[in-house]
């Protein structure tokens, strides 16, 4: 029996329904990429192997074409994602030229990937009908927009003038249907050594979006770049699957204006018609009329909505809000001290809900520091900086399993970060005599049920790029020594 089905309505396009109750944690499809290539508006990388590459005539070439290769990838007799193109770019002369700046935005680079899906819809024809064609591109939402018309002079321009694709029978409309194709529907990808790319799979991109997803995906450098999909939580049958396109941990307005302005849509999900964001508050600013209640979006989808009290009849315009925020982003972005982010959280308490979005960003970056850096590395955390971090996961956990609950990778890592504390808090503990026996083994045992549950998740994770499931399991063969210990001494 098939696992979901692919049906079409005017408000989804093509969706998926689960076609069986599904259990949390089970498998639900994998794919491989019709192509892989260099992100939008990305600095100068190596097109194979997408590592960094100086953009300045010292950058390294191929010897072929003169595209950036590293010094790797130009010994590799076969280089199976830079090929193609490198025979068209060698054969039309189209040179690559070489920026006055390291590490400057290489818009060359942006032919690149819509470049490989012309060519592999020539190499593989019946993918591309079945399942590139299908795939929504937004058309007329990015007609005559600033990257539509950018788009048309730096892509279209390009491919169909130097690189001569008009010859191919390939003109502007279907190279700009690709570029739309690739805008609203690819998922970004690492490498084994962790450089970022955009990876196109027609199956996933049939799920529609949802701010709080019920499927999780992994895409595996090691085995060719498949994406391996699975429920997260129990789906019944008749529900329709749903991943996400945007960062859960932002705000609705955020999520809302990166949905609008890089997949042309918006989400009418529960969580964005909700002004508490399904009961967390992640949006709500502290009123400081009567300093009692909140204030939330009126009409969260609304851009220019007014934002009132929930206790008073204090308002306040939405660009009063966003200016507010950008200044505590900004004093954020600015910060990246232990002490001086412990400040923050403690000034913004006055001004935020202690669920926000800005206050759960600051929560996440302490973790983070927590354990991680010189003079607080986790063996030399005292016992209150220990039960600090437990006090940041937990907090930041609450919300995960609200936005991304069950088997997501989200709340996999956060629980990682987790166990640790309270092992070495319950030792601190312990060898200071404040604890039993007992006492200590069941923390220790609390401590390797919430492990157990973070390896489960990550199991599923590319261990090459995933180094918190190598550290999980050595830290699993550690603690389970320890409370074999603990137990002979009980005895």
């Amino acid at each position: 029996m098939e696992i979901f089905s692919i049906q079409r309505n005017s408000e989804f396009g093509r969706f998926a329904i689960a076609c069986q109750d599904l259990n949390a944690g089970e498998f639900l499809s994998e794919d491989f990429p019709f192509v892989i290539g260099p992100k939008a508006s990305t600095t100068c990388c190596c097109l194979e192997c997408y590592c960094p590459v100086d953009a300045t005539s010292s950058g390294s070439r191929c010897d072929d074409c003169s595209w950036p290769l590293c010094h790797d990838c130009r010994k590799l007799s076969e280089r199976p994602s830079h090929k193609r193109e490198c025979e068209i770019f060698k054969a039309a002369k189209c040179k690559f030229y070489n920026l006055s700046v390291t590490n400057a935005i290489c818009m060359q680079l942006d032919c690149i990937t819509p470049l490989r899906v012309l060519l592999e819809k020539e190499f593989n024809s019946m993918r591309w009908h079945e399942e590139i064609e299908p795939m929504e591109h937004h058309r007329n939402e990015r007609f005559g927009s600033p990257t539509w018309n950018a788009d048309e002079q730096n892509v279209v321009g390009y491919l169909c003038g130097p690189c001569k694709m008009k010859q191919r029978g390939i003109d502007g409309e279907l190279i700009q249907q690709v570029i739309g194709i690739l805008e609203v529907n690819t998922f970004e990808g690492k490498t084994v050594k962790s450089h970022t790319m955009r990876c196109l799979y027609p199956k996933l991109s049939i799920l529609s979006h949802s701010c709080t997803p019920n499927t999780t995906h992994s895409i595996h450098p090691s085995y060719g770049n498949k994406f391996t999909l699975r429920a997260t939580i129990p789906i019944k049958q008749g529900s329709q699957l749903y991943t996400t396109y945007a960062y859960t941990l932002s705000g609705t307005a955020e999520r809302q204006q990166h949905l609008k302005q890089g997949k042309f849509f918006q989400c009418h999900c529960e969580r964005c018609l909700d002004p508490t964001e399904l009961g967390t508050n992640f949006s709500s600013l502290k009123c400081q009329k009567c300093h009692l209640g909140y204030l939330l979006a009126s009409d969260p989808l609304n851009s220019e909505t007014i934002w009132k009290c929930n206790k008073c009849e204090c308002e306040v315009t939405t660009v009063n809000i966003q200016s507010l925020l950008k200044t505590l982003q900004d004093e954020i972005n600015s910060t990246r001290s232990i002490e001086s982010l412990e400040n923050l959280l403690e000034k913004y308490k006055t001004i935020l809900h202690s669920n926000h979005f800005l206050m759960i960003s600051i929560k996440n970056l302490l973790i983070d520091l927590y354990g991680h850096v010189r003079g607080y590395l986790l063996s030399e955390l005292p016992e209150s900086l220990l039960r600090r971090k437990i006090q940041l996961c937990t907090e930041v956990l609450q919300i995960l399993d609200v936005f991304e609950s069950g088997k997501s990778r989200a709340r996999g890592l956060m629980l990682i970060e987790l166990h640790q504390p309270i092992t070495l808090h319950a030792s601190c503990q312990y060898k200071l005599g404040k604890i039993s026996n007992k006492e200590y083994l069941i923390e220790l045992e609390k401590s390797q049920n919430i492990l157990n549950e973070s390896l489960e998740i990550l199991s599923c994770e590319d261990e090459s790029i995933c180094q918190q499931r190598k550290l999980g399991k050595l830290s699993l063969n550690q603690l389970e020594k320890l409370i074999k210990d603990v137990k002979e001494n009980c005895n």
